[in-house]
Order: structure tokens, then sequence, then C-alpha cells
């Protein structure tokens, strides 16, 4: 059954850390769909591959998503100060969605408020903001927590989309 995920994106994505799960979900035959804090609008990644977001937050409201997926880099520390991304993240988990964050996502995490008693991974510098959002932090390569699927380098993604469509398979 093809579900719909949103794949999250603002300027300095990590490149692989968007692209890989993006082409992953789109050839398992789900829809991965582009969202951001404005859109329709091009962003650039660290290493210079661009993507244009086809749905801002506001667009997508109201319409069912299996999950959310954010890649690392610094779009997370980005994607943080949209109060509709933090909204969105937090209203897909809280409605049953997973939410799969690799490296740096583990910042837009904490400001949605939904690691405490969650057990996480991320890339090392964010281990103490993840602990003090009420987070057990973990040095592995994937760490699921209920529905919270966290890695913490671009080295994991086999095992973060393992994850992702092993959820997604239910």
């Amino acid at each position: 059954m093809s579900e719909r995920i949103a794949v999250l994106v603002e300027n300095d994505f990590h490149d692989i850390e968007f692209w890989y799960p993006y082409y992953r979900l789109q050839e398992s035959g789900h829809e991965p769909i582009i969202v951001a804090p404005t859109a329709p609008k091009v962003y650039r990644g660290k290493y210079g591959t661009t993507v244009e977001a086809a749905y801002d937050a506001g667009s997508i409201a109201g319409k069912s998503l299996a999950g959310v997926i954010i890649p690392g880099g610094w779009a997370p520390d980005r994607l943080r100060m949209s109060a509709e991304i933090v909204g969105l993240v937090k209203r897909t988990y809280e409605s049953g969605g997973f939410v799969a964050g690799i490296c740096h996502a583990g910042s837009l995490l904490v400001s949605c408020g939904v690691l405490d008693g969650k057990t996480v991974t991320s890339y090392p510098s964010l281990r103490d903001d993840m602990v003090l959002a009420g987070a057990e932090w973990m040095d592995l390569e994937v760490v699921v927590s209920d529905r919270i699927i966290t890695s913490r380098r671009p080295s994991d993604l086999p095992a973060f989309m393992a994850e992702v469509m092993r959820i997604l398979k239910g």
C-alpha cells in the first residue's frame, strides 16, 4: 500500500541524507512529498544539489501522512525556526505517524517536544540537547523508540531506511 511521507527540506540540507531516503521511498511505491517552510521554492544542499519544495506545512495541513523524514545537515536548525514545520512534525507523531531523523535532525526533534522518555541517537554534538529534552541517548547506527527512528550520520542510512521500511510495512 502506498503511503504519503513528508521529506523536509531547508537550505544546507545534507544532500545524501535527503536523496537516499527520497528515492528509497519512491522505489518502494510510497509517495515522498517535499515539504519546506516556504513553497514553491528551490533549496540548495550543503554539497550543491537542489530540490524544489512543492509544499509548505500549511498546504498539507489536514492531509494524512504516514510519517516525516528529517534529513540532517544544517537544515534542521533552520527548520526548527518554523512554527509550522515544528507543528507538522509534532502533529504527525501525535496522530500515529512515524518521525525519522538522521544526523542533526535531532535539533528539530528537541523543538517538537517529542523526545521525553524516548531512546534516541544523533550526531554526537546533539547528545546534551536531546538528553536535556528528556531522552536517553545512545551511540548506535539506528535507534527506534516508539515511532521515532534516529540515526547518527550518512553511513547509517542503510540501517535507518531499513527501519523506516519496516514501520511502513506495519
